[in-house]
């Protein structure tokens, strides 16, 4: 008897460790699970007081991180980033948030590298869409004085925090973020315009402009009821106020050889909305309404999302396209794998191929958009990879040899794509473990390799100035 119940205790334990080590695997398993798919804590921004010693939450993920090629699964992103984290955090905090002096610029300003800006900066949203978002106040008139307010109605609108506080944009604001944009070796602002845009605010950023030796072109955003013959009125307002003179003009404009003409550049946000039939009234010289051959003449670019929407370029008459969203994979014309078809297709129809660049793309909202919001697709956020989705950006429209190039953004702070300077406060984000001007610098840095590149091109292919292609020029002329 005792040698069977020895038998079966031996047996009733072998049970036990078995039973054990299953339920340990499914347990970790579980602690995987959970870990990858849950999604972060949203922190709820807090603004710092005067006396207050921050330490930016964003400083624990990119802390002494090697670079990492920039991932575009969702899923696999949110797994590298809490397995850097925990990295980071088991090496220790480093808050050293010194940044080294800005280099001055050392190439001529470049009229083919163009970088949209926003004017103001749409800092809150008045209508809550996430119940945790925290109630924020008005920003004073100085734009420096943020408190909190229980009872206010309006709500924080941008994920990033700038080193310049919630401005409002006075010009004294444009003139610091010229200087920025001009020492990167920027030579063109494109202004990003609607019909209610300030008049004053206008004015002052053209004057401004000027004493910096900017050039402006414009980006007609979408508005209500816009048409053909207000798109017209957009044009001949601009050019009859700002065009050229005796003086010449702050006005971007481009020499077309085809022409033998200086035009004026103007960009359509969205212009599939409008059908290429209307197109065809305002662009095609035997339009009823058009400005080929007239004193309005200009080069317009269409900004288009899908494949299908190259007919409406072709057709509608414009002198070319851009992609305007630097998401890459989010949309046919913004995948970077893309800009070869496209590039190869405007060297067919003879048109431009203005291939838009960014930093990245982190809006505030924290809900998965629908596939009808904006832009047409259900998500539209990448990671900066501490500046290596910028470089991959900059690589490949290099690469696909683009004459003019279009950042995305020098302050869209509302999507997240903007290069100006941001500082580490909890509950934001930033650029951390780099300086505040971080992608100020890479920009100076990417523009300079833009000049080299085309030079070496020019002179490795053996042409003389006579035989320059389209996209060999980098003095403001095109074909």
């Amino acid at each position: 008897m005792s040698f069977l119940n020895f038998k079966f205790s031996i047996k009733s334990m072998k049970l036990l460790i078995c039973f054990i080590g299953v339920s340990s695997l499914l347990l970790l398993v579980f602690c995987l699970y959970t870990t990858l798919n849950t999604p972060e804590k949203v922190v709820q921004p807090l603004i710092p007081g005067p006396d207050q010693n921050v330490i930016s939450y964003e400083l624990l993920r990119s802390q002494n991180a090697a670079l990492v090629p920039e991932k575009y699964n969702e899923h696999e992103v949110k797994s590298r980033i809490i397995r850097d984290k925990i990295k980071r955090l088991a090496g220790g905090r480093n808050t050293d948030l010194s940044s080294p002096v800005r280099r001055n610029r050392t190439i001529a300003l470049n009229q083919n590298i163009q970088i949209f800006y926003y004017a103001p900066v749409a800092w809150y949203r008045s209508h809550p869409t996430v119940p945790s978002d925290r109630v924020v106040s008005r920003i004073t008139e100085n734009g420096s004085a943020v408190s909190f307010r229980p009872n206010d109605d309006q709500i924080i609108n941008v994920a990033f925090y700038p080193k310049r506080k919630l401005y409002n944009t006075t010009e004294t604001i444009i003139r610091e973020h010229f200087n920025d944009i001009q020492n990167c070796g920027i030579g063109v602002v494109v202004l990003v315009w609607y019909p209610s845009f300030h008049e004053g605010l206008l004015r002052a950023i053209f004057k401004t402009a000027a004493i910096y030796n900017l050039k402006i072109a414009i980006e007609f955003r979408e508005y209500p009821e816009r048409t053909i013959e207000s798109i017209r009125n957009n044009i001949k307002y601009f050019i009859d106020l700002f065009g050229k003179d005796e003086d010449g003009s702050t006005l971007s404009y481009f020499k077309v050889m085809s022409k033998q003409r200086d035009l004026p550049i103007f960009y359509i946000r969205k212009a599939y909305q409008i059908s290429d039939a209307e197109w065809m009234r305002l662009l095609l010289r035997n339009g009823i309404l058009t400005i080929r051959g007239t004193m309005y003449d200009a080069i317009v670019l269409a900004h288009i999302s899908t494949k299908e929407h190259k007919s409406i370029v072709r057709r509608g008459g414009f002198d070319g396209f851009y992609t305007y969203l630097p998401s890459n994979g989010a949309n046919y014309v913004s995948t970077w794998k893309n800009w070869s078809q496209l590039k190869k297709f405007a060297d067919t129809y003879h048109l431009m191929f203005v291939p838009t660049i960014g930093p990245g793309y982190y809006d505030r909202k924290k809900y998965s958009r629908n596939a009808n919001q904006i832009h047409g697709i259900p998500n539209i956020k990448r990671y900066r990879s501490n500046g290596q989705y910028f470089d991959v950006a900059w690589r490949t429209a290099l690469k696909n040899n683009a004459q003019i190039i279009t950042i995305n953004s020098y302050n869209n702070w509302v999507d997240g794509t903007q290069i100006e300077a941001a500082i580490p406060v909890f509950g934001f984000r930033d650029y951390q473990p780099g300086a505040p001007e971080k992608y100020l610098d890479l920009t100076q840095s990417w523009i300079e390799e833009y000049v080299k590149y085309k030079l070496n091109s020019i002179k490795l292919s053996g042409k003389t100035e006579a035989a320059l292609g389209c996209y060999d020029f980098i003095n403001n002329t095109i074909c």
